[in-house]
């Protein structure tokens, strides 16, 4: 049911906010194909029928996201990270690359952790926030990371500190029995002293029957600080207070599909010269037992023989043009889509520059990116603090229980850029020194250390060694 304003469409029942979440993930996903079913039906009533397949390949808000979301695909510096927290969480880096971060000091974000928070930095672009879950496998004895999309998430904020979730709820599947069912794994921090986890199905609680023996640790809530201090071992990013923030762009992004689905069904019903024949009739005709329509198949050999219907007024044939010019209309639904984006904030102009972005989009665009890196630090510091803590309940390691400090994409560059030029003090220069010591060590420990990797940590070294000479002077 639909109610009309002016022109256009308005849904009668706004989507909720857990709704609102779940289409944008369809649409990041490109699964969106039954939305826009829908608002083909919304836009053109019953002709909508007649387009046949839907085209998903201009998606406004999945370019929107893949053009910020970049913070993660040059590897993020972390400093101060332990190479056994690094090893634990998966780290794949080449050794050549964890020696090139040593002369920083830092390590590169271990490659499972960087894939993860990407994922969560993608559904916080789409639906404005996300979560990243922490877990411990029993099997392989090492931490793991999976990222959560909003529609599997609840939040309660309370008042007295409306930056922090109070209750998270996680809808997830669980083996009940020898059936798998939907439930719900109930975090409550209402009371820090008494924390509270609960599997719950409906209003019934099965955490026993869920979690079998690990049922009574489960309840005593072991996600804590070494202070004894619990904390939720799902990290929220975003807001998910402001469900609906952005939903021009996804609005827009349903419109833009039904319209090329349109405009592909034009290109094929319409997109040819309309042929007529004027007081002739065609010889060998057949007539459709089911349509009742008259005609021919004919192929490229064909050769068709009219005749006059009126011998004394000769007929013609003629022909008009296509009933469909796909081009400006091409153009109009593309430039209709990236106004969505540009709207967001990300000016783009295809149609003017060929695809090369001008300069005021690289710098729009390097600035939006650059938006994103402060969420970024604040959630992966946060992961890598709560692993930590993890870890340590599990195993009895001592990791630091601490916020580490990350760069993400220029900043990383800009830090490569101050160490060769010599800037820092005598300390900095001292801490990499120290890395690069360790990188150089690794490779000479190893079995059969490869050349590329020897001549990294030598210039490490080098670099490291020139870094605290010039720190020398200039004190």
């Amino acid at each position: 049911m639909i109610s009309v304003l002016g022109y256009g469409y308005q849904p009668a029942v706004k989507r909720t906010p857990r709704e609102e979440a779940a289409l944008r993930v369809r649409i990041l996903r490109g699964m969106h194909v039954e939305d826009v079913r829908v608002r083909t039906r919304q836009e053109m009533g019953d002709r909508a029928r007649e387009l046949g397949p839907v085209d998903l390949s201009m998606n406004p808000l999945r370019s929107y996201v893949e053009r910020r979301g970049t913070a993660y695909r040059t590897p993020p510096a972390v400093f101060g990270l332990p190479e056994e927290l690094a090893l634990a969480l998966g780290d794949a880096s080449a050794r050549t690359t964890v020696a090139r971060y040593a002369r920083i000091g830092a390590r590169p974000m271990p490659t499972r952790m960087s894939a993860v928070s990407a994922e969560a930095l993608r559904y916080r672009l789409a639906a404005n926030w996300s979560g990243t879950l922490i877990g411990w496998s029993a099997a392989s004895e090492r931490p793991f990371l999976e990222a959560i999309p909003p529609e599997a998430l609840s939040v309660e904020y309370h008042s007295d500190d409306p930056q922090a979730p109070t209750v998270i709820r996680h809808r997830r599947l669980r083996r009940l029995g020898r059936d798998l069912v939907e439930v719900e794994d109930l975090y409550d921090l209402s009371d820090l002293d008494a924390p509270v986890f609960a599997v719950l199905r409906g209003e019934t609680d099965v955490t026993d029957e869920a979690l079998g023996d690990l049922a009574a640790a489960a309840r005593a809530y072991p996600w804590r600080y070494a202070d004894g201090r619990p904390f939720h071992r799902i990290v929220i990013s975003g807001d998910p207070r402001g469900p609906y923030e952005g939903i021009e762009l996804v609005e827009g992004t349903l419109r833009t599909c039904a319209l090329y689905t349109h405009w592909g069904a034009a290109v094929r019903d319409a997109g040819w010269p309309q042929r007529n024949a004027i007081g002739l009739e065609l010889e060998g005709m057949d007539t459709h037992s089911e349509t009742m329509q008259a005609g021919v198949s004919v192929g490229p050999e064909s050769v068709l023989r009219w005749r006059h219907i009126d011998p004394e007024r000769p007929g013609m044939l003629h022909q008009f043009g296509p009933g469909f010019d796909p081009l400006p209309l091409h153009t109009a639904i593309r430039s209709y889509a990236e106004q969505l984006v540009s709207a967001m904030g990300l000016p783009v102009s295809a149609a003017q520059t060929g695809g090369e972005p001008t300069e005021t989009e690289r710098r729009a665009l390097a600035e939006a990116v650059a938006a994103t890196y402060p969420d970024c630090r604040a959630h992966d510091g946060l992961v890598l603090r709560r692993v930590s803590a993890i870890i340590n309940r599990e195993t009895g390691s001592t990791l630091a229980e601490t916020a580490y400090p990350v760069l993400y994409g220029p900043e990383v560059a800009e830090e490569f850029e101050a160490m060769a030029a010599g800037d820092g003090s005598a300390d900095d220069a001292a801490a990499e020194l120290e890395g690069a010591r360790s990188a150089l060590d690794e490779a000479l420990s190893s079995d059969a250390p490869s050349p590329e990797l020897l001549r990294a940590a030598l210039e490490a070294v080098t670099e490291a060694l020139g870094m605290l000479g010039s720190a020398d002077e200039a004190r």
